[in-house]
């Protein structure tokens, strides 16, 4: 018998892999542990950025409100153009709920990234000891609305954690940055 996390060979049938268990109880000790809040920073809504990141959807419901109102009839172009307004209305609603749900702490030896929006409810611990390397990166329109998205590398292959849209990129990487080495 085979784990099936790690496909370690197991005694028996029913036991436990003791690699994945001891991570197991090391997440979750670094999970419920309590320790004092030292930062805390939201993921900034910007509308000018959903609409400069979101702009390809937004010249498709234009061609598509154009197209109704040069083929159907005016009612029905008119219940295109509304049905266009819901769907950019939904989507950008659903992008502050988004940000206004995400959250990133940090504490004396670790951080919380947590996401609570709609049907997402997400929560990531992060030890300090465990973060190799971090970065910033910033795309055109990042740039222009001034936030950006901190990247944080942990061991593995494609392991890590990203969070987005952060405001005032540069001072608020310095501050991370600062945490984090500070304790290790």
């Amino acid at each position: 018998m085979r784990c099936k996390m790690c496909g370690a060979e197991l005694k028996k049938e029913g036991d436990i892999c003791k690699n994945c268990y001891d991570k197991y109880k090391k997440e979750e000790k670094l999970r419920l542990g309590k320790e004092q809040e030292i930062f805390s920073i939201k993921r900034k809504y910007s509308p000018k950025f959903n609409l400069l990141k979101n702009g390809e959807l937004i010249v498709l419901l234009i061609i598509i409100m154009l197209a109704a109102l040069s083929y159907y009839r005016l009612l029905v172009a008119i219940l295109i153009i509304l049905l266009c307004l819901i769907v950019f209305g939904a989507w950008m609603f659903f992008n502050k709920k988004r940000a206004m749900g995400t959250k990133t702490t940090f504490y004396e030896t670790k951080l919380k990234y947590e996401a609570k929006y709609l049907f997402v409810n997400r929560e990531v611990v992060v030890a300090y000891n465990d973060i190799k390397d971090m970065q910033y990166f910033q795309s055109r329109s990042q740039k222009i609305c001034k936030i950006g998205d901190i990247r944080f590398y942990t061991q593995g292959f494609l392991s890590g954690l990203t969070i987005s849209d952060i405001p005032e990129i540069e001072e608020n990487f310095e501050k991370m940055r600062n945490i984090i080495n500070s304790t290790r």
